[in-house]
């Protein structure tokens, strides 16, 4: 693929029906592709790819600019190691700023559990980034399943978005207070 047809992203129907030839020559340059590529390597030969994948995730942590937190989030699904989740959440500061959202957003889309809360919780807390900031406060009441089934409900779910995403650490605290209770919707062995 090259041009818009690149741009636009893979989709399985591209893999499909490959021939080994075929599936060895795609495996090759999707390889040259990582981490933009992970979820496809997986898709041809998951053998093969966790054992590149993790190697290129050894190699790429702690680079500011890297997007191993992909890499991170498919070693997670295909390997089901939490260690994965523990890494993204580690390795969260050494990223540069305007990745800082992306890695929220990957780490909300990784197993719900006390890991996932309490980082979204410090970066809330702590951090500078507006964008992450707003994406930790919908990801933390998304894992904690804080209801939006009411209007009365939708409403408060803003108001806690709006008071999470403040300016005021009072505010922030007054909120997590607030939403404290929902914690217990959090699996027992997460």
């Amino acid at each position: 693929m090259t041009g818009s047809e690149k741009a636009d992203g893979y989709s399985r129907d591209v893999f499909v029906g490959l021939d080994p030839q075929e599936k060895e020559e795609v495996f090759r340059l999707l390889v040259t592709e990582l981490p933009f590529s992970t979820e496809w390597l997986f898709f041809l030969d998951k053998e093969k790819a966790l054992v590149i994948v993790k190697e290129k995730e050894e190699k790429l942590r702690g680079n500011s600019y890297s997007h191993v937190y992909m890499i991170q989030e498919e070693l997670l699904k295909y390997s089901g190691g939490m260690s994965y989740q523990d890494r993204m959440i580690e390795d969260y500061p050494s990223y540069v700023d305007y990745l800082r959202p992306l890695v929220v957003d990957s780490i909300g889309r990784t197993p719900a559990n006390m890991a996932a809360v309490n980082f979204f919780k410090q970066v809330i807390l702590t951090e500078t980034n507006d964008d992450a900031v707003a994406r930790a406060a919908r990801k933390l009441l998304g894992v904690l399943k804080f209801p939006r089934d009411t209007e009365a409900n939708d409403k408060y779910y803003k108001r806690l978005v709006s008071e999470l995403r403040s300016e005021s650490t009072i505010l922030k605290l007054q909120a997590l207070s607030q939403i404290a209770k929902y914690e217990k919707n959090l699996p027992v062995d997460g």
